[in-house]
């Protein structure tokens, strides 16, 4: 518990000193040209991130760790076995040859293979959360609360595909098509699940609540009448992946909580609201991005959660770009003050329940000891 909100501590100091001056700076530059020109200062995202990353790290035991570190100790790092990876018929090669090449020429110690991945992460983030996230506090408290950050210490090759896949929001943004979809297929060798986010390039692009995201509402909608042979092909198209595991119990699953659906729908009801305020063309991918990020979760009750909120984390780390722009922007007068409240207040009630309910608290480290309850 005390590993968790030291976290959340140092996103509360670097907000007490640097929040104003991001914002004023962010609001600003949407007054004077429209959109955001203003790159926020490296120092703070630094200290947020490069924290995470530090105890992402040293980590020895959380989650499905020992998974990780038992396959990376079991990795010869040879060149031999590099060239079994890319013959062979198996999934996620990438992810394996880069931890046999890290073994070979960086360290043999898993605690600089978590902080390596960690690293590229945080680079990522940092370089996309500079220049889009409106408010500094408002985007690193919901990546705390929303327990984004979490995956940090978990499902470590997903999330790692999840990030490049963020990045890949600036490609949607510029409509380089290919240079998405060379992402995607990039990243789906650290995690096959990224080929399912190829067509969404398509989805997200233009007007939010445009006719094409009602058709898709509409597509969905009919799909959950139909969910039975939708799961069905589901498990045709992914059999021999990495979701194996989690396909073979969806029959007996009872599907992820509902408050999932009722967490999911809060930005997308801010959004449509104020739909006729925003003109930005990344909050317009980002609106799109989390009515997806709801329809998955309203699946996700249905069938298997685990699956499905995997899925979900793809679409779910848009909303740290969304939630700054429309508290910030779109909401005026009283009404921000009130929404701002509600959403702090909000968010780390679920994070109270979320982090019982998953029983996440505990955090093992060979390195730092052991913080637990």
């Amino acid at each position: 518990m005390i590993i968790h909100f030291s976290i959340l501590a140092v996103i509360l100091i670097m907000s007490l000193f640097y929040e104003r001056v991001i914002r004023y700076n962010n609001l600003h530059s949407i007054r004077c040209f429209g959109e955001r020109k203003y790159k926020s200062p490296l120092l703070p995202w630094l200290f947020v991130f490069g924290y995470i990353t530090f105890l992402a790290g040293m980590r020895s035991g959380m989650n499905d760790t020992s998974v990780y570190i038992n396959s990376f100790e079991k990795t010869t790092g040879t060149w031999g076995e590099i060239l079994n990876i890319i013959v062979s018929e198996g999934k996620d090669k990438g992810f394996s040859v880069v931890s046999n090449l890290f073994k070979m020429f960086i360290s043999t110690d898993f605690h600089m293979w978590f902080l390596f991945l960690a690293s590229i992460e945080s680079i990522f983030f940092i370089y996309i959360l500079r220049r889009e996230a409106v408010s500094f506090s408002e985007a690193c408290f919901f990546f705390f609360c929303s327990t984004l950050y979490y995956n940090y210490f978990s499902m470590t090759r997903q999330w790692f595909a999840v990030v490049v896949l963020f990045v890949g929001g600036k490609f949607i943004k510029e409509n380089r098509t290919i240079s998405y979809i060379l992402l995607c297929i990039f990243a789906a060798q650290f995690h096959s699940s990224a080929y399912l986010f190829i067509p969404i390039y398509f989805c997200v692009r233009g007007q939010a609540w445009n006719r094409k995201q009602n058709i898709l509402i509409g597509l969905f909608s009919i799909g959950i009448i139909f969910l039975e042979p939708i799961l069905s092909s589901m498990e045709n198209t992914l059999g021999g992946t990495t979701y194996d595991y989690v396909i073979a119990t969806m029959a007996t699953n009872s599907g992820a909580s509902g408050i999932r659906i009722l967490i999911a729908c809060v930005p997308i009801i801010i959004a449509f609201y104020y739909r006729k305020d925003i003109k930005d063309k990344m909050i317009n991918i980002c609106v799109n991005m989390s009515v997806l990020n709801f329809l998955l979760n309203v699946l996700a009750v249905f069938t298997s959660g685990l699956y499905v909120v995997r899925l979900a984390t793809y679409t779910n780390v848009f909303n740290i770009i969304l939630y700054p722009y429309l508290l910030n922007v779109s909401i005026k007068g009283r009404n921000r003050t009130i929404i701002k409240c509600g959403f702090y207040i909000f968010y780390f009630l679920f994070f109270i329940y979320q982090m019982n309910h998953q029983e996440s608290w505990g955090y093992k480290s060979d390195v730092l000891g052991t913080f637990s309850y």
